[in-house]
């Protein structure tokens, strides 16, 4: 079990966040992200991955020479060019993958576990020769045997690998297979283990979570959930998550949060969902007339946590659902002093309007003078 002293937060926006279907970071954008997220707290940065293009490459050592307290890392393949590419530009770490599963070892790499074991081998002690700090990654982890990956695991541990990180390529794993999965490499390995989830079934910040108090260090996330497919676990989630249930005492600024979500949600051009959790519109938003008579008198009846320590404030819905202590208070808020009688009236009339989703002050005000109340 992980006492949770030494959780780290890898942000992938930069690098798994790009591969995002229709997203594409400028250079300026990256910078502009890379700064805010060391401002936020992260403890590492996926800058990207060279290889990919000379935009890729070119974005990397950029964000590579920013004066950051965050650490920096790039992202390649367990090959000596993708390593030297890392050195190149002159990173501090790298996070090298290989696909450990039958399906990867047949389809992508066609090798056999031995001969996936040496190249392993070798690039591993090709980067650390060449002074890299490195994360080693087994792909498709979930779908590898467990005797295979502890396998890898020791060997990665044996050929010098910083880190060692296990990721749910296609999103398959739930929390208690994720638990299982990796108190099982805690107990076998020494070494700081990384998960890295993805969301395809709805799991990705669960998954994440169960991964930490099953051991493991370090969990990937990205700003608003982007990557491949259904992406990753959301930044906000999993360490709102940590802050306000798992009362974990991080370095992480979550006034930060809105504007990050909002940055981001610009430059990729994807609308966030009104129902987002701890970022969307509606996270903070109060309707049922039950619900919003005691968020009145007391906000933690219906909020777990409070919108002002995300820097954000609540919002009480004047529609059908309304009852007469929510008007109340509305008109209150406005100025507008009613009688029993004349906020009955305003209610009924209110509730005759279905097909209005949401009445403002000044609506408000307009529909009782058009009942002839004064205000």
């Amino acid at each position: 079990m992980n006492s949770f002293s030494k959780i780290e937060i890898l942000d992938s926006t930069l690098r798994e966040g790009e591969q995002t279907p229709g997203v594409s970071f400028t250079i300026k954008q990256k910078v502009t992200i890379a700064k805010l997220l060391d401002d936020f707290g992260v403890d590492f940065i996926e800058l990207g991955h060279p290889a990919v293009s000379p935009d890729v490459y070119a974005a990397v050592e950029t964000l590579n020479d920013l004066d950051l307290k965050v650490k920096k890392m790039a992202h390649g393949r367990a090959s000596k060019s993708d390593i030297n590419d890392a050195t190149a530009i002159g990173v501090e770490w790298m996070g090298m993958f290989f696909g450990t599963s039958p399906l990867s070892l047949k389809h992508k790499f066609n090798v056999s576990k031995k001969e996936a074991l040496e190249q392993i081998q070798t690039t591993v002690k090709y980067g650390k020769d060449k002074g890299l700090k490195l994360r080693f990654t087994a792909e498709d982890a979930s779908r590898t045997g467990l005797d295979f990956l502890v396998q890898v695991g020791e060997l990665v541990q044996k050929s010098g690998a910083d880190r060692y990180s296990l990721a749910d390529t296609v999103g398959c794993l739930t929390p208690t297979k994720t638990k299982e999965l990796v108190s099982r490499i805690v107990t076998e390995l020494d070494i700081p283990i990384h998960v890295h989830c993805h969301n395809d079934f709805g799991m990705a910040t669960a998954n994440a979570l169960s991964a930490l108090e099953a051991g493991a260090q370090c969990v990937d996330v990205a700003v608003n959930g982007l990557g491949e497919r259904c992406g990753l676990p959301p930044i906000a989630e999993v360490v709102t998550a940590l802050v306000n249930i798992y009362k974990v005492n991080g370095n992480w600024d979550l006034s930060i949060l809105p504007e990050l979500t909002h940055l981001v949600g610009s430059f990729s051009n994807l609308l966030l969902k009104a129902n987002q959790p701890i970022v969307g519109e509606n996270a903070f938003t109060h309707k049922a007339g039950l619900h919003v008579k005691a968020v009145a008198k007391d906000p933690r009846s219906y909020e777990a946590i409070s919108p002002e320590t995300l820097n954000r404030k609540r919002k009480l819905i004047i529609d059908k659902y309304t009852g007469s202590s929510a008007l109340k208070n509305k008109f209150n808020e406005i100025g507008v002093s009613l009688t029993k009688m004349e906020l009955a009236a305003v209610l009924k009339e209110l509730k005759s309007h279905p097909e209005k989703v949401s009445w403002t002050g000044i609506e408000l005000i307009y529909l009782t003078k058009s009942m002839g109340i004064k205000t």
